[in-house]
Order: structure tokens, then C-alpha cells, then sequence
């Protein structure tokens, strides 16, 4: 199962929003870009409520996640006299193995038979009703809408809609197949020295947080262990007296830090390309004694350190890279066990994250980010151009505060919050003035480097669909060889900025478009404009092949082929749809799904390859030379 959109209304500073995830081409990582106050950080909150209330816990004590702050939820602007509804709505998706596991369920713990398919989708939506800025009911108003089950059992004659008792126990089944949604506030990547298991002290929802990844990794190793009979009552118990506790306790200590030594530093050299031996993170049982309500009591805790040969250092003593690294591994490699299982979906929302590291840091959290295992969708919000991945720029959202005057939110109006979430392209097309808004976006794909940095060879293309055209072939189908550093433009005439980029840096391109009537008419053009500066660095496809004169670059594929693509995508279709073509291709490459190409198109291609190679091999050593006036 997998979400497809979450909507949500009077949250905050939302007065309406919808994410849709499951537009096309599909996408594993979204991105949210933002000024400070834009509301990137509201819209990852409301998605975990709703995660909080679904299933009915608290994961994370702050403000807006306890019943006691219903009423922080209410827009500013509304505050005084709110009569309405805070309310989300959030769609699934069933796959064929969610709704076999239900019709197993059905029929063997009720008794019921499915008489026809389920739907596919279903929807929950979630809902706090308010009169006068007062909650009517702490407990939410629950609707699920789509999630219907028709049949009968064995004795009945007629085919009914499963209702009652029957259909609250139908609910709570699904409940365990949902996705779950994990949330990483910035605040939990101060990663606490001692975990506090019992009367933690100030603050509290790290402490509890970080109980919950203790129980989490017991799970991993064994789903029957329990916090609290396996570690919690061992630790109160006298060990002095009781050796045989102090043993156990000692057996689930090592077979947690085996655990996570294993797997946070396999990660740990797999992400940086290193070999880190003799670290082992080592968990501490200690109990101090303290007075609750004038009563004695104790508080007890693990203190977490790492030990480097026979070295011991508290995490808090490390540099910030290494704590921040730990501890998102630590929670990425462990918050998807609950309960004893792993989550077949987990959806992961990160707030900011790497957003105090520089900016190599960055690039290696963005490089995990891609490596995710497909069960895992992940959502980010980031201010920072080094988050910023062109790749996705499909899954790309931008956030927007109607509240905002200027470049940041120096100057907030409550009565004009009103927080929007659009698509990256289409809010370009319809706020091209607007630029601080998607800066961080501007800043890769426009961007001045210095003498020191090593700015790679391109190969500009006309549009978004050559590049994921070429991207699939060279990754997914060669295999990632060659690796070609490829420059997307807006169509065949757009290519003007980035031609007078490379050469003022004096670096090396070229440039293909379609042979057709408006390529061959941009490279005319192009020519024209720069003369000589740009000989044997623009081409059409009908300078690779003669043959291919007149021809777009989805014309090198067989008829057969580009509607098997676009099948992969839109099943079921007769006719060749272009946009449904280069949407399907965009999703395979997204998705790194296989697609079935055929050896005499991957041979065209490979012939685009080496001819481009060749063009830019040629070019390495031709620089363009400016000469000014003499001084006198």
C-alpha cells in the first residue's frame, strides 16, 4: 500500500493544500523549497499528526501533537472566533498483495467472501470540529470513504456490504497494512548522551523519542523483546543479589550494540566510500535516585558512547558531521521496525535535514537520498541549492506564504497566511518574476563557479525529455557507461544563457537538438549569433546520421517500441500519446524499472554517444580568446 496524496485544510497557516504523490512520472523523492516561514515545516507536520492520530500515539511531544494543543492548530488569523473544521484527508493505494492479505483475512476471521474486487484506492480523512475557538471533542472525527468490502457469508443468500462490528475489525486490519510515516524534526538530531528510559528529565520529547529507537532496535533482533521486561525491570533489579539478571541484561546489551555498530557503520563506509574498524556503539545500563511527588524513586537511563579500539568517547564530543551522520543512520536503519516487523512502505519526512553541515556533507546525504530501498518514499524540505538534486526536479514542490514581504520573512501579516504548495515547473511558467521563491532551484541550474572548482564537460540538450531519454539509456540500459554530464534546457531556442555561460568560464560543450524544422532552424540561429566560438559544437541529430534528417529524438525508437514504453506507464493505451511517451520514460528513470529496448535503438544511441564524446574530445584544447583594446 502506498500513499496518494494528502489534503489538508485549517491547519496552521494552511487554509487549503493538496500533495499529490501520485501524479506522473512517478517519484520516491519530493522535495520542498521554501523561504524561512514559508511552511515547508507546517505541511511535514501535519502529515505525522495525522500519522499520530491514525494509530493512535504520540511519537513526538511538541507543540501541535498532544490533545492539550488542539487549539495551537487553529490559523492565526482564525484564532479568535474559529468555527469550522481542522481536517486531513489522505489517500491510498492497494496492491495485489494488500488485497490478497484482506480477502485472507476477510474469510478466515469473519467468515466473509469477497463476491468482487475491492476498490483500488481508498481515502481516511481525519477531522476536529470547533465552535467558537473551542474543540467539540478531543477525539477525532474518523470517515473513511473507498474502503468497502461485498460479498457473503457461506449460509447467506445475498450479497451485502460488509458493516457493523465486521467493518471496524475490516479497518483495524488495514490499519496494520498502511504505510507508516516517520517524521525527523531538526531537534532530534541533538542526539542525547544519556536515553532516559524512566522519569526522564527536561527535555522530554527527546528522551521519549529516543525510548521508542531503543525498543525499535530490540525489535529488530527479536520481535517478542520487550523495553520493558528485557531491560527496563533488569536495570531496577539488584544485581548484586540477582547475578542471573545482570547477565541477561548484559546478553541484550551486546546483541544491541552488535546490531547497531553493524549496521550504522556498513552504512557509515558505504555512504562515504571508507573502511571504519574497531567502532562499536556501546550501551550503558545506570540508575539514579531521585524524589518524584516527595517520593523516592530512579531514574534510569543508558548512556551511549562509541569506543574506538579501547578508546570511549561520548557522540557529543564528536564533530557535528559525524553526530548528524549517526544519528540519521541510526534512525533511518531502525525506526522502521514497530511492533516486530519492518514496514513493507515507510514514508520519511525530514525537516531541513544536513541543514548546519557543509556543503559535501550535503551532496553525500543527497546521494543516500537516491539510494533508498524502493518500499521507501521519502519527502524533504531544504533551503539549501546543495539539496537541490535536477534529477527529481519532476518530484520538485515550492512552498509559498502569502504572509512573506520581500526576499524573507522579515515582515509576517497573520491575516494574509495562506501557505500554497506548487509544482516546480508549473509555478516557474506562472511566477517567472517571482525568483526568490525558487532560488535555491536557480542557484543549481544557474550558477557561477569558482577557478578552483572543476566545472565538467556538457552535452546541452533541447528539453527535459532528451535528458531523461539519455539519463535512462546511459544509467539503466549501458549500465551508467559512459558517464555524461548533461545540461536540460526549455527547447530547442533556450540554450542561449548556458552557451554564453561556458564560454565566458571558457569551458567545454556541445550542443544536440532535433533535426526537425525548428532544430536545424535554432542551430542556424546559434551559429549566426556566436560565430566562430561555437564551430563544431552545435549539432543536430542529422549531423550523427544523415539518415535521421527531419527526426526528433523519440523518433530513434521503433513505433512498437515507444508504445510498449508508454504501456509501461499508461497500460491498456492503442495509440502512441507523445506526452505519455516521454512521461513514461521519466518514470522508468525515476523508478530505475526495465523496459525493454531493443538492441538496434541502443545502437543509435550508442552512435549519439560517440559521436558527442568524439565532438567534445575535439573541442578540449580550441578556447575561446578575447582580445581587448591596448592600454596606452
Amino acid at each position: 500500500m502506498r500513499h496518494t496524496h494528502f489534503e489538508i485544510w485549517n491547519y496552521k497557516g494552511i487554509e487549503h493544500l493538496r500533495f499529490d504523490l501520485s501524479t506522473t512520472p512517478a517519484s520516491h523523492v519530493y522535495t520542498l523549497v521554501g523561504l524561512n516561514e514559508s511552511g515547508k515545516t507546517t505541511i511535514l507536520e501535519a502529515m505525522a499528526f495525522f500519522e499520530s492520530r491514525i494509530r493512535n500515539v504520540d511519537p513526538i511531544s511538541q507543540p501541535g501533537f498532544s490533545k492539550n494543543d488542539l487549539h495551537r492548530l487553529i490559523p492565526r488569523h482564525k484564532s479568535g472566533i474559529f468555527n469550522g473544521s481542522i481536517k486531513i484527508e489522505v489517500g491510498y493505494e492497494l496492491d495485489p498483495d494488500d488485497k490478497s492479505k484482506i480477502k485472507e483475512f476477510l474469510a478466515n476471521d469473519l467468515g466473509f467472501y469477497l463476491d468482487r474486487e475491492m476498490n483500488d484506492t481508498f481515502v481516511v480523512k481525519l477531522e476536529f470540529e470547533f465552535v467558537s475557538s473551542v474543540i467539540k471533542d478531543a477525539d477525532p472525527r474518523l470517515i473513511y470513504r473507498g474502503l468497502e468490502a461485498w460479498g457473503k457469508t457461506k449460509k447467506a443468500k445475498k450479497v451485502r456490504a460488509l458493516d457493523g462490528d465486521d467493518w471496524r475489525k475490516l479497518v483495524s486490519f488495514v490499519k496494520t497494512l498502511m504505510p507508516h510515516v516517520l517524521f525527523f524534526p531538526n531537534f532530534l538530531f541533538d542526539f542525547p548522551d544519556r536515553i532516559y528510559l524512566e522519569h526522564p528529565p527536561a527535555p522530554v520529547p527527546v528522551h521519549t523519542f529516543y525510548r521508542q529507537v531503543v525498543e525499535d532496535i530490540l525489535h529488530t533482533y527479536d520481535p517478542n523483546a520487550s523495553l520493558e521486561e528485557h531491560v527496563l525491570s533488569r536495570i531496577r533489579g539488584d544485581a548484586s543479589i540477582l547475578s542471573y539478571l545482570r547477565e541477561s541484561l548484559e546478553s541484550v546489551l551486546l546483541k544491541m550494540r552488535s546490531l547497531v555498530s553493524q549496521r550504522v557503520f556498513s552504512e557509515w563506509n558505504r555512504i562515504f566510500g571508507t573502511t571504519a574498524v574497531d567502532k562499536e556503539i556501546v550501551f550503558e545500563p545506570f540508575k539514579e535516585p531521585i524524589e518524584v511527588n516527595g517520593e523516592k524513586a530512579e531514574r534510569i537511563y543508558l548512556q551511549v558512547r562509541l569506543k574506538e579500539g579501547s578508546e570511549y568517547s561520548k557522540i557529543s564530543e564528536r564533530s557535528l558531521g559525524f553526530r548528524w551522520f549517526f544519528v540519521f543512520l541510526l534512525l533511518t536503519q531502525f525506526r522502521g521496525f514497530r511492533g516486530g516487523t519492518e514496514r513493507n512502505n515507510l514514508l520519511f519526512l525530514f525537516d531541513e535535514p544536513a541543514s548546519n553541515l557543509h556543503s559535501a556533507a550535503q551532496a553525500l546525504l543527497l546521494k543516500n537520498f537516491g539510494q533508498f530501498p524502493d518500499n521507501a518514499t521519502l519527502i524533504y524540505a531544504t533551503h539549501s541549492h546543495y539539496l537541490i538534486n535536477p534529477d527529481w526536479l519532476e518530484g520538485t514542490y515550492i512552498v509559498k506564504n502569502s504572509a512573506i514581504e520581500g526576499k524573507e520573512a522579515d515582515f509576517l501579516h497573520a491575516a494574509n497566511t495562506k501557505v500554497t504548495l506548487h509544482k516546480y515547473r508549473e509555478f516557474v511558467a506562472t511566477h517567472p518574476n517571482q525568483t526568490t521563491y525558487f532560488q535555491p532551484i536557480l542557484e543549481v541550474l544557474d550558477y557561477s563557479p569558482s577557478k578552483l572548482e572543476n566545472v565538467p564537460n556538457v552535452i546541452m540538450l533541447e528539453g527535459k525529455n532528451d535528458f531523461y531519454t539519455f539519463k535512462y539509456i546511459c544509467e539503466i540500459v549501458l549500465g551508467g557507461k559512459p558517464s555524461l554530464n548533461l545540461l536540460p534546457g526549455g527547447g530547442a531556442g533556450t540554450l542561449d544563457s548556458p552557451i554564453q555561460l561556458y564560454l565566458a568560464w571558457g569551458r567545454n560543450f556541445v550542443a544536440l537538438l532535433d533535426s526537425d524544422e525548428a532544430g536545424a532552424k535554432e542551430k542556424q540561429r546559434y551559429q549566426e549569433k556566436f560565430g566562430g566560438l561555437v564551430t563544431g559544437r552545435i549539432f543536430t541529430l542529422a549531423d550523427v546520421n544523415t539518415s535521421w534528417d527531419k527526426l526528433g529524438l523519440e523518433s530513434l525508437f521503433t513505433d512498437k517500441e515507444r508504445l510498449r514504453i508508454q504501456n509501461s506507464a499508461y497500460p491498456g493505451a492503442s495509440k502512441l500519446n507523445k506526452t505519455h511517451f516521454n512521461r513514461a520514460i521519466q518514470e522508468a528513470y525515476l523508478t530505475r524499472k526495465d523496459l525493454e529496448i531493443t538492441q538496434t535503438t541502443v545502437n543509435k544511441f550508442q552512435k549519439i554517444i560517440d559521436f558527442l564524446e568524439k565532438s567534445l574530445k575535439a573541442n578540449e584544447s580550441v578556447q575561446p580568446v578575447v582580445k581587448g583594446r591596448k592600454r596606452k
